[in-house]
């Protein structure tokens, strides 16, 4: 038996074309404030991250600067 594939009767044309009419229609309901919520949740979602990863890193790095001017005895 064989799988369904549901290109195999619609010209690659065709879905472009309703892909393209599909986000036309999408990006038309979009209003500004839609927009900026919704990058704003985006850049929130990362940013926090960021800071969290930027934390963690600079408490790394500082300790191994304090470690090794205690065992070297040079200041760095």
């Amino acid at each position: 038996m064989e799988a369904f594939n549901p290109l195999a009767n619609a010209s690659l044309d065709m879905v472009r074309n309703q892909l393209n009419t599909l986000l036309d229609e999408r990006l038309e309901e979009l209003t500004p404030e839609s927009i900026k919520s919704l990058i704003e949740e985006i850049i929130r979602s990362h940013l926090g991250w960021l800071v969290l990863w930027g934390a963690v890193f600079g408490g790394l790095i500082g300790g191994v600067i304090t470690l090794i001017e205690e065992l070297s005895g040079v200041d760095i």
